[in-house]
């Protein structure tokens, strides 16, 4: 073959200076429109699911699964054009497309057949089934009518698009310029500077909550802790019900939502930098010299500190992917085949990937476990041993009572039968229980471990969801009963003896570390109302539910 050869098209050698018409006849072949229809289809279960969980997941959380996705049907939609035709390649490719939307909207289409169609008798499989084989239809004939066609461009743009504006607007940052640097000169240095420990127990339920609603007693722990000269707030209120609200409330002292012309954040990015310090308690504790050590698992604000004034002061460790987890297990819930898998009907393997165990288990012998104490207290030894006998600040938000409840009593992975794969899956009592005994065991490891000068804060950001509180319902469809189960937050914390009497029954929220720094400093703090002020969700309303759920708690205990 000459140089100038490059490959036989039609049995004739085709030169280079004929690539350009060959490249162009190819790109003829191929439906552009209809790959389009195709790819958008198939990102619009992506960016409901995106917008929808928006309090968990980014979109650095799931991209790899609608640009794989959208690929592959493009990529089949390229080979069958230039295989069988540019008009077979469109036909293939918009079906792929719709083949893929209705596969996640199996449980929209099996949720409305079940309520309004009930009457008929129909199953819900058999609807989606049906809404499949109409879907083909209309998607095969679609390509080959040019109006139909814009209305399919239009309809699936419009799909994947309304979505992630939504998204756009509820989280978008209005600042994307590093917070400013904490000023620490002047500052009065404070009597004592113990290290602090703040860990986060997402999720985790009051003692008397746990008893009453789920059984599950945990009196024997509470006691433990008073042994070790904590103080248990047998009467906290969490500040807000969801946690981007409620733990920047914690660390900024101050509440992020109130009722009235005041409301709640229109997104997330003031409570981001919060979270990843650009908060008072930060600030404060920086004007002491105290380094931070954060534990967190998978993404999150938290270790997000591009932005954060304590980025030079801080030590981040993130292990674990469990956020991940709970993302392939959602998506996999919304399709037919998370029940094929539960009947046995599909591979091993298959299910395996289905039930994410590459990515939740917590293995000693691998790296990419969940982080729990003993990878907490060495990060907090590395950085002593760095910058010598510097007092410490760490930060540790532990997932274990939160579903998805991957891990069993001694913190392994756990197989429970009633697993589901949902950050809203209260309802799996035997996770929650086991995920309660591992933090437990947590906890107690730790405060084993540390000095006994140390401070240790024990709070959770809101107890579990429970009732109709799941159905994501404004404050005034939700019964008290639930939003007190929500509201009412474990709160613990270990001072000197001699501050113990300044911690009242109702230690929690934005007076969290008012009290921990006076005590400490010696320079006494004005406390905040003890208040709970609901926001929830899509629902703009803020409202004071604090008297309501003392007169329910009151009629609980006198019941």
């Amino acid at each position: 073959m000459m140089s100038g050869d490059v490959g036989k098209v039609g049995g004739q050698r085709l030169q280079k200076r004929d690539w350009p018409a060959f490249v162009n006849s190819l790109v003829g072949r191929l439906p552009i429109r209809s790959f389009t229809v195709a790819a958008l289809l198939t990102v619009a279960p992506f960016s409901a699911f995106l917008y929808g969980t928006r309090e968990y997941v980014g979109i650095g959380d799931i991209w790899r699964y609608p640009v794989t996705a959208a690929g592959v049907v493009v990529a089949l939609g390229i080979c069958t054009s230039v295989v069988l035709g540019r008009s077979w390649g469109a036909r293939g490719s918009v079906v792929l497309g719709w083949l893929v939307f209705a596969l996640f909207w199996y449980r929209d289409v099996s949720s409305f057949a079940d309520r309004r169609l009930s009457f008929v008798g129909m199953p819900a499989e058999l609807a989606w089934v049906l809404v499949l084989i109409v879907g083909v239809v209309v998607a095969y004939r679609l390509t080959s009518r040019p109006r139909l066609m814009k209305a399919g461009l239009l309809f699936s743009l419009t799909m994947a698009a309304l979505p992630l504006i939504q998204y756009g607007v509820a989280t978008v940052s209005h600042g994307t310029q590093p917070g400013a640097k904490l000023d620490t000169a002047n500052i009065d240095q404070w009597e004592s500077k113990p290290d602090i420990y703040y860990l986060v127990l997402d999720g985790l339920g009051r003692a008397d909550v746990l008893n009453k609603i789920y059984g599950i007693d945990i009196s024997g722990f509470t006691d433990t802790l008073r042994e070790e000269r904590f103080v248990v707030a047998d009467r906290a209120l969490s500040p807000h019900p969801m946690t981007w609200l409620s733990v920047p409330a914690v660390l900024d002292q101050e509440y992020q939502a109130y009722p009235g012309l005041r409301g709640r954040p229109a997104t997330h990015s003031q409570t981001n930098r919060i979270m990843s310090g650009d908060s008072q308690t930060h600030k404060e504790l920086a004007g002491q010299g105290y380094r931070f050590v954060i534990a967190t698992e998978g993404g999150g604000p938290f270790c997000d500190l591009d932005l954060s004034p304590i980025q030079e002061l801080a030590t981040c460790l993130v292990k674990g992917d469990s956020l991940s987890a709970a993302v392939r297990e959602r998506l996999a819930w919304l399709t037919p085949l998370y029940g094929l898998a539960n009947r046995g009907l599909l591979p091993k393997v298959v299910n395996r990937w289905l039930a994410a165990e590459d990515l939740r288990w917590t293995d000693p012998k691998r790296s990419s476990g969940t982080f729990m104490v003993d990878d907490v207290l060495r990060t907090v030894d590395s950085v002593k041993e760095e910058h010598a006998l510097v007092p410490v600040f760490v930060l540790a938000h532990m997932m274990y009572p939160h579903p998805p409840y991957t891990l069993d009593s001694d913190c392994g992975p756990s197989s429970h039968e009633t697993f589901r794969p949902s950050v809203d899956a209260w309802d799996d009592l035997m996770g929650m229980r086991m995920g309660i005994d591992c933090t437990q065991q947590q906890i107690l490891s730790l405060i084993d471990s540390v000095g006994r000068d140390a401070v240790i804060v024990l709070q959770s950001d809101h107890g579990p969801g429970h009732g109709s509180l799941i159905g994501e319902t404004t404050v005034g469809e939700i019964p008290v009963e639930d939003l007190w189960i929500r509201a009412s937050a474990f709160s613990a914390v270990r001072l000197p003896d001699r501050c113990r009497s300044q911690v009242s029954d109702t230690y929690a929220g934005v007076n969290t570390f008012r009290v921990v720094f006076s005590c400490i400093s010696g320079i006494p703090r004005a406390l905040e109302p003890q208040s709970s002020f609901w926001a929830w969700y899509d629902d703009r309303a803020v409202v004071d539910l604090t008297e309501r759920l003392r007169r329910y708690e009151d009629f609980v205990q006198t019941g």
